[in-house]
């Protein structure tokens, strides 16, 4: 038994003779070394800010007032991004990918189609009894980011980007009482902007970071439905 522990020991003594000062570190991710055709020549270039995953408090400005939106008005962001490196330039890279976003408003308005496909953000009567209204869209776009970070293990990291992409879902789901009878109403809303294109930054340590993005254009095009730009707000998790 002894012989047996002595065969394990022995080698790994001797592995950690072989560089004293080496230091283990947790990684930030998956394939943090890889720059897509195999493994990076030069450790200190590795690649960062390649799958993101946000968090955010859905907003806008516009005919409805800031702010108004319910707690739980949270959207979703998930990107898969290329990191490309410059050696001649290792604090700033450039990111691109694909992504994909979920945002839910939740409000007391409720957003209808109007004649000729126009949006209105109206209240319920009083003998209606509103549970609940929200506005839910999807997009799928392409975003392009410039990358400034620090060297290091844990880098500092600040990112201005732009997103361009569709958005080809956009639906008022609303429940409420009536006459004593629970109802659901769930309608796409006609008016809608099918490209949409956004700015955002993103600021943070290492894997973590805050996030906000602003959409320059209106979220329904037409002059006659009710203005809003919308904006997010929230937390940024880089998996690897």
């Amino acid at each position: 038994m002894k012989q047996l522990i002595l065969f394990f020991v022995i080698p790994l003594t001797f592995y950690a003779q072989k560089d004293p000062n080496l230091v283990s570190r947790n990684r930030p991710g998956l394939l943090w070394f890889v720059n897509g055709k195999g493994p990076l020549q030069d450790a200190d270039y590795r690649k960062y800010d390649r799958c993101i995953i946000d968090v955010t408090y859905n907003d806008w400005i516009g005919d409805l007032r800031s702010f108004q939106n319910k707690w739980n008005s949270i959207g979703y962001h998930f990107s898969m991004n290329k990191d490309i490196q410059f050696h001649s330039a290792p604090r700033t890279t450039i990111g691109i990918g694909l992504g994909y976003s979920y945002l839910n408003h939740t409000l007391d308005p409720v957003f209808i189609n109007n004649q000729d496909q126009i949006v209105s953000a109206q209240s319920l009567g009083e003998q209606d009894s509103l549970i609940f209204s929200k506005m839910t869209i999807h997009q799928f776009y392409v975003p392009l980011e410039l990358r400034f970070k620090s060297l290091g293990w844990k880098h500092f990291k600040f990112i201005i980007g732009s997103r361009l992409g569709i958005q080809p879902f956009l639906f008022s789901k609303t429940k409420f009482w009536e006459n004593g009878q629970e109802k659901f109403y769930n309608q796409k809303l006609k008016d809608m902007r099918w490209f949409f294109t956004s700015v955002y930054f993103r600021c943070g340590i290492r894997n973590w970071s805050l996030i906000g993005i602003f959409h320059p254009m209106k979220l329904f095009p037409s002059e006659q439905s009710v203005r809003l730009y919308p904006f997010q707000l929230g937390l940024s998790l880089s998996l690897f």
